[in-house]
């Protein structure tokens, strides 16, 4: 306000000063005409630019002469000036006085603290408008240059990282401008680089293991007197689950299907151990329970502590159509027959838990169309988005449902009804399913693929 007020006084001093100059060179008193031509030759003043009114008083030796010029530089009659002088008195505070006094004049021009603070103002909105205007263009300046140096790669290399933890590697290098950025970017493409390379092995080496578990597994195995019908599928690229079809010595077969605890690399190495234990100790003959019993002292010795294993081992004889049947805390066997559908439970503990343990073998005969299906937890525990198990009771609903279609028919459509149930999830285990079917009791040529591959040819004897 005083900065504002001063500029304003100087600006009327000198207002006033070029008005009483010009009256000097009068050899006579003015009048309204020659002030009326004084102001307007003084417009362009800034005050009178603002078009502000004031009140202007002339001495002339011993006379005074009062005028009110208006916002358009027009003075008043003497009545209105009068009139006009008293309603500004009274409605105005004075602020601002220039001075002029020379010989016999005197010039005094006032403007009101009105007039005053609204420059002020105007002043302040320029000024801070030009300000803003500034600001704006350095904001744009400086986004435009964090966009070029910082933003723009920022989010490239952002996009890199996202890339290599998608498992989507072999980054591009990204070049930037900051030579900080630029190194990180180095980093980041040469890291992707070696995360690639290291991922081409590790995925070159775990298909060399899953073709390795899968050639452990029967090739296309054939019984007498039975169909099977197989589906394997590991939650990784390896599975803790496997299965074998042993032709026992004394003209009888061993079918055995496990689940070790766990999946993934770890549980596929004890898997290939468990599936050596059972085709040692199926060569001894004996029943299931007395096989489940020699694999159990001996695996121990190959497990971890906590570590276990499931297991369901059929005995089947062709020539009379017997099945033997034990189970070590495996999941139930279904049983489709003539009677109805059985659930074959689990006859003792799973192997690796306590090396005296005991297995019941129970009995079972079959006749032809009879059906069996035997499966990993992987298929019962299998969850669906809304964390819903798939089930014991609907996999027997399922398998009974189509025993009057073909039994490899009939798989497939569990399958599908499991995969159904899924949907995009990924599996939460391995997944084996054995599905058997009697086609015949008594003799009759056979050929069977054994788990070492070589061709036996035997002649069943009922």
């Amino acid at each position: 306000m005083k900065r504002a007020t001063s500029e304003r006084s100087e600006a009327l001093d000198e207002q006033a000063s070029l008005i009483g100059s010009a009256m000097l060179a009068m050899d006579q008193p003015p009048n309204s005409q020659t002030i009326q031509r004084l102001l307007v030759g003084s417009r362009l003043d800034s005050s009178q630019q603002n078009g502000s009114p004031r009140w202007i008083n002339i001495g002339w030796n011993e006379q005074d002469l009062q005028y009110y010029a208006d916002t358009n530089v027009n003075l008043l009659a003497d009545s209105e000036s009068e009139h006009a002088r008293k309603s500004w008195e009274n409605s105005y505070e004075f602020a601002v006085v220039g001075h002029f006094a020379a010989g016999p004049v005197r010039v005094e021009i006032s403007e009101t603290a009105a007039d005053v603070r609204r420059a002020i103002r105007r002043e302040i909105i320029i000024h801070v408008l030009s300000q803003l205007g500034l600001a704006t263009i350095a904001t744009v300046l400086v986004n435009l240059a964090l966009v070029r140096l910082i933003v723009k790669p920022t989010r490239l290399l952002v996009n890199a990282v996202q890339r290599v933890s998608e498992d989507r590697l072999a980054v591009p290098r990204i070049k930037c401008l900051s030579h900080e950025l630029n190194t990180l970017g180095q980093s980041i493409a040469e890291m992707s680089e070696s995360l690639a390379n290291t991922e081409q092995r590790r995925a070159l080496d775990m298909s060399r293991a899953e073709r390795i578990q899968r050639h452990l597994l029967p090739q296309s195995p054939t019984v007498p007197g039975l169909t099977i019908s197989t589906h394997y599928q590991p939650a990784e690229d390896v599975a803790g689950d496997i299965y074998g079809v042993v032709a026992m010595p004394d003209d009888i077969w061993l079918i055995y299907i496990t689940d070790l605890v766990g999946h993934g690399i770890p549980a596929a190495m004890n898997a290939s151990i468990l599936k050596m234990l059972f085709d040692t100790a199926s060569m001894r003959g004996g029943s299931p329970g007395e096989v489940l019993q020699r694999v159990n002292v001996m695996l121990p010795g190959y497990l971890m502590d906590s570590e276990f294993a499931t297991a369901a081992v059929l005995r089947w004889d062709p020539a009379i159509g017997r099945l033997q049947l034990a189970s070590a805390g495996h999941e139930p066997v279904t049983l489709l027959s003539k009677d109805g559908t059985s659930s074959l439970e689990s006859t003792g503990l799973p192997l690796g838990i306590d090396t005296d343990s005991r297995w019941k073998t129970t009995e079972h005969w079959l006749q032809k169309g009879d059906r069996l299906l035997m499966a990993t937890d992987g298929v019962a525990e299998s969850h669906n988005v809304n964390e819903q198990q798939f089930g014991r009771g609907r996999i027997a609903e399922i398998f009974a449902g189509s025993v009057n279609e073909p039994l490899d028919d009939s798989l497939n459509r569990l399958v599908g009804e499991l995969g159904q149930h899924a949907g995009n999830l990924p599996p939460d285990d391995d997944v084996t399913i054995l599905a058997l079917e009697c086609n015949s009791v008594g003799g009759q040529r056979l050929e069977v693929s054994h788990p070492n591959h070589l061709r036996i040819v035997r002649e069943a004897v009922a």
